[in-house]
């Protein structure tokens, strides 16, 4: 979908700013393209940060096209203010950038042609989509308990476009099949009927595109059997690394601690460190500068509302269970918590109406920047969670632990990918979000976390 919508964007832009830049007044085709690359670019940048490109986006296309206006908005915005205070300076002789309704105009005609682009790239995309052109064909090795598994997820709406599972015995690897009840097998119409023929017999007929290992029972599997598929150009997956893969997590259901201790990942070298420091400092910076006249804002409502304190400080674990003191906006009745430590709820009594607008709107945790620049926080992380809270989860959640193994974050992979969480299996099912982050990070992870949650905060995704 991203490369169809930057295809259709800079097919469209082209041939349409090609005949018409002069009418704009511009001096130029280069002129044009001056402005007209970087919108592109940001342009897609903004349609990744809403939502556009996610899975769970795209099977639905009234929802698909509904986010491309607010991304085509704020690139439109963006565009306006580096015309006329950008390229006017770089073209100082160019009076169209000078000139607000110029600019204005030029920022309408390419957000209408932007519009056309991107419904043209979707309703191709969807015509792709109903013809199957970048459906699987996958081999799933095992009907038991972890082929059933796979069967109840890829049946979800988000996979069943993408993806066709087809199941044989695990005895077609040279392994008795495990017994299993009749609630934990695969559903037999999806079973293939194996025969006399060996793995690469069925993988060269069914033409599949790759085979997941899926058996409940690993001892006698026939490892050369698909040696030889791997050899022959077929992807062989194993069936943790295939539910990573899929669903962005690790599966606690499956987990087999080998599995996490020999699979690739959880590599934190002391360049990695050093650069996401500076660019949590550099960013954390820039984003309080700009940012500061709505907080100040907000601290003077909290404070017409219910006095002091403004802030709130709360202790919350970090890196290797450090306890520090959390910054945020108080959006609480001063005595919320006369009760004791508990989790928010929905519609939360204790949130004051100031307090509501601050949480869902997220300008509360605006001020944990500074946690941030003093390196209590990271701007990307496992969310910190209190020590009450903490040693409650370490007790009830095998692993839960491990998200201390790095800086607590602003916000996170699980942020963006689940709901608020307020209970024990809320927090297991962010834990998974959280070791998939942990295992797979990279500096271009945080920054695609950093742009995502801006769709969290538009349609306000997860705040109590």
């Amino acid at each position: 979908m991203a490369l169809l919508d930057f295809a259709a964007l800079v097919l469209a832009q082209a041939l349409i700013f090609g005949e018409v830049y002069e009418r704009l007044q511009l001096a130029s085709a280069w002129q044009a393209g001056a402005f007209l690359t970087p919108y592109i670019l940001t342009n897609i940048l903004f349609l990744y940060a809403v939502g556009c490109f996610r899975q769970d986006t795209l099977i639905n296309p009234i929802g698909s096209m509904s986010r491309v206006p607010v991304a085509l908005i704020f690139t439109g915005g963006l565009l306006f203010f580096y015309l006329h205070y950008g390229l006017a300076a770089v073209y100082s002789n160019a009076a169209v950038f000078r000139s607000i309704s110029a600019c204005a105009i030029i920022v309408l005609t390419t957000t209408g042609i932007s519009f056309g682009a991107a419904s043209a790239s979707r309703m191709l995309f969807y015509f792709m989509i109903r013809r199957h052109w970048f459906r699987r064909r996958i081999l799933v090795i095992g009907t038991g308990q972890r082929g059933a598994y796979l069967q109840s997820l890829m049946n979800q709406a988000t996979h069943k476009a993408v993806s066709n599972l087809m199941f044989v015995p695990q005895s077609v690897l040279g392994i008795a099949d495990s017994i299993s009840s009749p609630a934990e097998t695969v559903s037999s119409t999806a079973i293939i009927a194996v025969g006399n023929k060996s793995i690469e017999e069925l993988a060269e007929e069914l033409g599949v595109d790759e085979i997941v290992v899926a058996v409940d029972e690993r001892r006698g599997l026939s490892i050369k059997r698909l040696l030889a598929c791997k050899a022959a150009g077929i992807p062989v997956t194993e069936f943790a690394t295939f539910i990573e893969r899929e669903t962005g997590r690790v599966d606690l259901r499956w987990l087999e601690l080998s599995w996490l201790v020999y699979s690739h990942g959880f590599q934190r070298r002391a360049l990695d460190i050093a650069i996401k420091r500076v660019f949590d400092i550099t960013l954390s910076l820039f984003i309080l500068a700009v940012t500061c006249p709505v907080l100040l804002a907000a601290m003077l409502a909290v404070y017409i509302e219910s006095g002091a304190p403004i802030f709130y400080r709360q202790e919350r674990v970090t890196s290797f269970g450090r306890a520090f003191r959390l910054i945020k906006l108080r959006s609480m009745r001063q005595d919320a918590e006369k009760a004791g430590a508990q989790w928010a709820s929905v519609n939360d009594s204790r949130v004051t109406k100031v307090g509501a607008f601050l949480r869902k709107s997220r300008i509360d945790e605006i001020p944990q920047l500074f946690n941030v620049i003093l390196g209590d926080m990271s701007l990307v992380g496992p969310r910190p969670e209190r020590p009450v809270f903490t040693a409650q989860l370490s007790k009830a959640i095998s692993l839960y632990d491990l998200r201390h193994s790095v800086r607590a974050g602003l916000t996170g992979w699980a942020q963006i990918n689940y709901p608020y969480g307020a209970s024990v299996e809320d927090s297991r099912k962010k834990l998974e979000y959280d070791l998939y982050y942990i295992k797979n990070y990279s500096i271009i992870r945080d920054a695609l976390i950093l742009l995502q949650t801006l769709r969290v905060v538009i349609w306000n995704t997860g705040a109590r």
